[in-house]
């Protein structure tokens, strides 16, 4: 329930978040901005977060990130036609929501599962989290399209408030479980597992597609070329639906054994599905676009996922290690959605505002494709005679 109405309300904001931030200046620059400063705030405040952690539980800091989140909304809804000036403010507790909930979220998945169940256990929660937003990007397109001006974006925002405020209530009644206090920091940094200390240049390359492409390019390709709010909602809505089909199909079939095939499948499609609708932008390539896109990015993040718990558990006292790895992870993951938000700001001097948003669609998903060969070598078995 907590992470129903948590994915209720995020879904109601989430897509018209970077519309809303596109439509103060026009020209992406405000979204980049945004995305490099939540990217160094999770950087410099996932330590934190984890300390927190420390001293009161995991589920104390998905708490805190609730709060965090609906001090980010209020944000907007308090500075809306000046947000540009506070671009800064609104990535940074951006930032700090993220490292907060996140923290308990990995921490969670850590807990409840293990590494041969992992893949289905994350495809399950795929469907749950898909459930609980499947209607709301139609249902804040509806609103947005039938109020005048940015009016609609308020009331959105306001409804995202009201259901992040029920997800923290509702979390005050699952059970809190502690973790231990003594922090392995500097030794996970020096000696992690074999497999962890390949990941990292994985974890960068990650970085760098996550930080502009799954940020705002998405969302902002398909507003193009939907024209509108109301038919972002739509798409945003399919694509939902098809999410919780791949998500169930995947959970059905999918192995540890599957991972890096899965992946590599997902990059192909993503890349396939970014070039047909950036050369092509039209309702055909855009519904071909809802159907592609979803389920590719199910194979890639949740296979991503499992290979870095798996990497985790590869450490004999992962146990007691666990939350330092989920810090640690932060930082090539964030050095890299910096370098991708700065790749992103020197293509603007290259092409104009029109070309801007179909090349560097195009571009960025290439990364997934370059990150398989380093995923084949560091998980493939060697073979026995």
């Amino acid at each position: 329930m907590m992470n129903a109405l948590f994915s209720f309300g995020g879904n109601l904001s989430g897509v018209f978040q970077s519309v809303f931030l596109w439509k103060l200046d026009k020209s992406y620059s405000l979204l980049a901005y945004f995305s490099m400063y939540w990217s160094l705030a999770i950087i410099l405040f996932f330590g934190l977060c984890a300390w927190v952690a420390r001293k009161t539980s995991p589920l104390y800091t998905m708490r805190l990130g609730f709060v965090c989140y609906l001090i980010t909304y209020l944000i907007m809804l308090i500075f809306h036609q000046t947000l540009s000036e506070h671009i800064f403010l609104l990535g940074v507790v951006n930032g700090l929501a993220m490292s907060l909930y996140y923290v308990g979220m990995h921490m969670a998945v850590l807990d409840l599962t293990t590494n041969d169940k992992r893949d289905q256990f994350l495809y399950v929660q795929g469907i749950l989290f898909t459930v609980g937003g499947m209607v709301a990007p139609l249902l804040s397109g509806i609103i947005i399209s039938q109020l005048e001006g940015m009016v609609g974006y308020y009331v959105v925002f306001i409804a995202t408030c009201v259901f992040f405020i029920l997800a923290f209530f509702v979390s005050l009644r699952v059970k809190v479980r502690p973790v231990a206090s003594k922090s392995f920091f500097w030794e996970v940094v020096k000696h992690p597992s074999a497999e962890w200390r390949k990941m990292y240049k994985v974890m960068f390359a990650d970085g760098i597609v996550s930080g502009v492409y799954t940020t705002f390019l998405i969302t902002m390709m398909t507003f193009k070329v939907a024209g509108g709010e109301f038919s972002l909602g739509v798409f945003n809505t399919a694509a939902e639906i098809i999410s919780m089909l791949a998500f169930y199909a995947l959970a059905k079939y999918s192995i540890p054994d599957y991972r890096i095939r899965i992946f590599a499948i997902g990059s192909v499609g993503i890349l396939l599905g970014s070039v047909l609708i950036s050369t092509f932008p039209m309702i055909v390539t855009l519904v071909l676009f809802a159907i592609i896109q979803p389920v590719s990015m199910n194979m890639i993040s949740t296979s991503m996922n499992a290979m870095i718990y798996a990497s985790i558990e590869k450490d004999p006292q992962y146990k007691e290690k666990r939350l330092d790895y989920i810090i640690i992870r932060e930082i090539p993951l964030g050095i890299g959605r910096i370098i991708g938000v700065a790749m992103f700001l020197a293509m603007r001097q290259y092409f104009d505002i029109e070309k801007l948003l179909p090349v560097s669609f195009s571009i960025f998903p290439l990364v997934y494709m370059v990150m398989i060969p380093s995923l084949y070598f560091i998980w493939k078995k060697p073979k026995t005679i």
